[in-house]
């Protein structure tokens, strides 16, 4: 099986967990949108998931419309600070007429340095909530239909973001340590990740690692944590991971009107990370027509396979 990719990070809950309530921002977000107005119920890859309850039981209500609802509205009766994950996450437990729902709360909002090794010494990035409200929306205008909902909602005093936890899945590097990273069928996996890849590059997510890829029974692949996205660049990154693409999504992302892009980023990103990622959606549509010219379309996009092997 082909290697998975990794990159190093370093986790210290109870650490991060102080920086988050320390370094979030006093001010409230700028309003926003609807996240269920963005995109449509259909996805590009559609699964068989079903959105649980505490117990396990399958939600009385399966369309996100619904859960962003319940997310942003529910009484949190719950709630504890997660072992996992470098934005010091809190995970909640809602109820919402009987039902009791876990979800994710994230407050984070900081910058940070990063040595460069160059002329110029560092670089600041941003690390915040703000961002998972973002890549949802991104998901759902793309509609990739692998991040779960989250929607911006304030904890105890500090602006944040709750997204529903996915019940039943796994971790990837969980898999990967307990031996059980074997999946049945090798082209549909990396097909998914080649997905992720895009996404991740269009994003610029410099964050994506086995802790925040989680699997489903049938083999699906969800992305999770995007704390660390929207960074004020223009590069694409990991571009040696960008050989193919979805047919479907590359579609998607040449139909991508800037209006609307900027319209739907508004409400989370600066006008300086709006800029930096149109000008990566720019470039992203022009890496793959110039590797369509080259090589041809059928040895650059491919339909995702059906996972018609378990």
């Amino acid at each position: 099986m082909k290697p998975t990719r990794q990159r190093d990070v370093c986790v210290v809950a109870g650490v991060c967990i102080l920086v988050a309530a320390s370094c979030v921002s006093a001010e409230p977000p700028k309003a926003a949108t609807d996240s269920t107005a963005i995109g449509v119920e259909s996805t590009l890859y559609p699964t068989d998931y079903v959105w649980r309850d505490v117990e396990g039981a399958p939600l009385p209500f399966q369309d996100q419309a619904t859960i962003c609802e319940v997310l942003r509205t529910a009484p949190i009766i719950e709630s504890e600070f997660m072992d996992r994950g470098v934005a010091g996450n809190i995970k909640v437990l809602l109820e919402h007429e009987g039902v009791r729902i876990q979800a994710v709360v994230r407050i984070i909002d900081r910058k940070e340095r990063v040595e460069t090794g160059s002329a110029r010494i560092d670089v600041k990035y941003r690390d915040s909530y703000i961002f998972e409200a973002a890549a949802y929306d991104l998901d759902r205008l793309l509609g990739i239909g692998r991040v779960p909902p989250t929607v911006v909602r304030p904890y105890k005093g500090h602006p944040g973001t709750i997204q529903i936890y996915m019940e039943g899945v796994a971790p990837e590097d969980i898999m990967l340590a307990e031996d059980r990273l074997h999946p049945p069928d090798p082209g549909y996996w990396w097909q998914q990740k080649t997905v992720m890849w895009v996404f991740d590059a269009l994003i610029a997510n410099t964050d994506r690692n086995q802790g925040n890829l989680l699997i489903d029974e049938e083999w699906n692949l969800y992305l999770i944590d995007h704390t660390r996205a929207f960074r004020e660049t223009s590069a694409l990154m990991d571009v040696q991971e960008l050989n193919t693409c979805e047919r479907q999504l590359w579609h998607a992302i040449r139909s991508l009107d800037h209006d609307e892009l900027r319209t739907a980023m508004a409400p989370y990103l600066s006008s300086k990370e709006i800029s930096k990622l149109l000008l990566r959606h720019k470039k992203l549509i022009k890496h793959y027509e110039k590797k369509i010219k080259k090589k041809g379309e059928d040895k650059v996009l491919y339909d995702l396979k059906v996972n018609d092997e378990l």
